[in-house]
């Protein structure tokens, strides 16, 4: 297997498993790495791996396998990265080595595509639903790491918002949802099928949380990998969310998938980021309400467990 892995990379590499990230990392490096340049990225995975686990407690996965290549001059640390699904599911990242770990550490690729490795893929028309689950949770999980600000987290997400119905102004033909993300690389409707995936997360995550019992996405994404993650038969949306109403308990996925994937435009974020105490203007401080029942919900979201019991009991 890492021989034909490497076979198709064409670089010359070195395998290891790196320690320090509980559910192991198996990583092939690339062996243009210098030591010292290999040390900071097996830092920067490191603290990918305890950023991941702040979902619900676990990696996605016992076993991830790790491909790190690099393409120097990018411009930005990490250009580029993909999912492995062929065998040990993974994540392949190209990286310039030349950025200082700082960069590598609040730059959000490494939790995004970690994130992926929570649920199975779902199929080109569904893969809203893999994009948006992804690019939900980067920025949420950074913050709740320490790695940037709850009001950068969610700057982050309004900014995505924005760029998704931008990207849809531009459309001559109205298609749905299902079609945009069926032929997303052919459209180049990434933004819109990216952050209308977001949109639908968050309203899930929002409707979890204020019903009775509460709940949370973290906690359906933790009970459907104990369950469900490797079950052959979820290869598309309808299961996907089929099982997550299954571990919730609720009928909430399978109707909200449902009209989602039929919408001709953006769902309306706005009306989310205000359920959340969210607005675009002002600075560092003033891009979130700090108080009132938008606020709470908004710090459930952003904090983990142990720092939400922290702030409800103050100093």
């Amino acid at each position: 297997m890492l021989c034909a892995l490497l076979c198709a990379l064409a670089i010359p590499a070195s395998a290891e498993r790196l320690p320090g990230t509980a559910s192991a990392f198996d990583v092939t490096w690339d062996a243009r790495l210098g030591a010292a340049e290999r040390d900071k990225l097996a830092r920067w995975l490191g603290r990918a791996a305890r950023t991941v686990r702040m979902l619900h407690g676990e990696l996605p996965r016992d076993d991830i396998r790790i491909v790190v290549e690099t393409r120097r001059g990018a411009g930005e640390p990490v250009p580029f990265a993909r999912v492995l699904r062929r065998g040990r599911e993974g994540v392949h990242f190209w990286v310039d080595p030349a950025f200082p770990l700082e960069r590598f550490l609040t730059d959000w690729t490494a939790p995004h595509e970690l994130s992926h490795l929570f649920i199975p893929y779902p199929g080109k028309t569904d893969v809203w639903l893999s994009e948006g689950l992804a690019t939900y949770y980067q920025h949420l999980l950074q913050a709740r790491d320490g790695l940037i600000t709850e009001c950068m987290a969610w700057r982050r997400i309004a900014a995505g918002f924005a760029r998704g119905s931008a990207a849809m102004s531009g459309e001559t033909t109205r298609r749905p949802l299902a079609a945009a993300s069926r032929d997303m690389h052919a459209l180049g409707s990434y933004m819109r099928v990216y952050w209308s995936g977001v949109a639908y997360f968050l309203e899930a995550d929002l409707a979890l949380r204020t019903g009775t019992p509460a709940l949370s996405l973290d906690r359906v994404m933790q009970r459907f990998g104990q369950c469900c993650l490797d079950d052959g038969d979820i290869t598309d949306g309808a299961a996907l969310v089929a099982a997550f109403d299954h571990v919730a308990g609720t009928a909430l996925f399978v109707p909200l998938y449902d009209r989602f994937r039929a919408l001709e435009t953006m769902p309306d974020y706005a009306a989310l980021l205000a359920r959340v105490g969210v607005h675009t203007e002002g600075g560092e401080t003033g891009c979130v309400r700090g108080d009132g029942p938008a606020a709470r919900i908004r710090r459930d979201i952003t904090l983990v467990d142990g720092e939400r019991d922290a702030a409800a009991s103050g100093p």
